[in-house]
């Protein structure tokens, strides 16, 4: 009990210390669990709508030996087709790393810039290859989530948590392709989100196979930004929901107590016909107190991602849309959803392994 009061009212006036930029935008050694993801819906020249998502995990192993698993895949809107692809490698010998400057594993890289980044993801032998150019202005871009960055996951308990920033409308150009064709970005955005987490407790319950979560960033068309998630300790946990939303004008608004936020999935499932995985697709977001209502939807079903070569985790993770009221006015929006904790974990994954 003695940890959890110390956790809980420690760790945020820790977090009161800052992030730096560009620095923290690479890795952070003293941590064991990290990720950083990037997700976008991109208009082509050539007329076709993409999605994207590219994700770079760090996980600790031993001194000089971390492992860093890649997830990349595109999404054709149009077509409704899913490519992905994936890679793994630890940092032994150079193949996978990170300095202050960039951070990569085999044939996918992030470069680090003053106010943006580079990413490169060429896999040889593949369908799909990108390289983007993402910027954003100025340090006021960056959506620091919880407290000052602090991002506690369950109100339950204290110690799970992460220090968790996004980066919502980076402009973004360069080329994609899919399926050997290639595309020019005529327009589009790219959300970031980068956490990091396990400085040496014992239990992590982030890192382990039976936590589950539900994920979903939104950019709406009037300028605001919306981050949404519920955590589950285990599958069939009651989840705990925890937003961050951003007004046009800058103000952000944190909702972390119980039954401020509600991310509630409708009873219809869509099940994969390649893991026989049931997820939810169709999903309902209230903030009573802001008066906002959405309805939120896949662009298409099939965006699962099979991840058993590189993590043993296999997750949803696509392209979506939203509509709903705020304050009597009509709203809509696209961005990305996460869904991880439903598949019947027989084995461990790889998060099990190094804990």
């Amino acid at each position: 009990m003695f940890y959890r009061l110390l956790v809980f009212f420690l760790v945020p006036f820790l977090a009161l210390s800052g992030f730096s930029f560009p620095k923290d935008h690479s890795f952070h050694p003293e941590y064991k669990l990290e990720w950083c993801y990037f997700v976008g819906i991109l208009q082509t020249k050539e007329g076709k709508r993409l999605g994207y998502e590219l994700s770079f995990f760090r996980t600790h192993i031993s001194a000089g030996s971390d492992l860093y698993p890649v997830h990349f895949a595109i999404s054709d809107l149009q077509a409704k087709q899913h490519k992905i692809a994936q890679f793994s490698d630890r940092e032994i010998g150079g193949m996978a790393g990170y300095t202050a400057n960039a951070f990569w594993s085999g044939d996918y890289r992030v470069n680090i810039l003053e106010n943006g980044f580079q990413i490169i993801a060429k896999p040889r032998q593949e369908q799909i290859a990108l390289e983007l150019q993402l910027s954003y202005p100025s340090e006021k871009d960056i959506l620091l989530h919880g407290t000052n960055g602090y991002s506690q996951k369950s109100r339950k308990d204290p110690s799970i948590y992460s220090y968790y920033y996004s980066i919502p409308r980076l402009q973004t150009k360069g080329r994609l392709s899919i399926n050997g064709k290639k595309y020019t970005v005529q327009s589009g955005i790219t959300w970031m989100d980068h956490e990091w987490t396990s400085k040496g407790q014992k239990t992590v319950h982030l890192r382990s196979s039976k936590s589950a979560w539900d994920w979903l960033c939104l950019n709406l068309q009037d300028g605001t930004d919306l981050m949404v998630f519920n955590f589950r300790r285990s599958p069939k946990a009651e989840a705990e929901t925890f937003a961050t939303l951003r007004y046009p004008d800058g103000r952000v608004k944190t909702f972390k107590k119980e039954k401020q936020v509600f991310l509630m999935p409708s009873k219809e499932y869509w099940q994969s016909s390649k893991s026989g995985i049931r997820y939810p697709l169709q999903w309902q977001i209230r903030i009573p107190t802001e008066e906002l209502d959405l309805a939120v939807g896949a662009f298409f079903p099939e965006q699962e991602f099979d991840g058993r070569e590189t993590t043993f985790l296999v997750y949803w993770e696509g392209a979506i849309q939203a509509k709903g009221k705020w304050k009597n006015k009509t709203v809509q929006g696209t961005g990305y959803l996460e869904l991880k904790g439903y598949q019947e974990n027989r084995s461990r994954n790889f998060l099990d392994y190094f804990r």
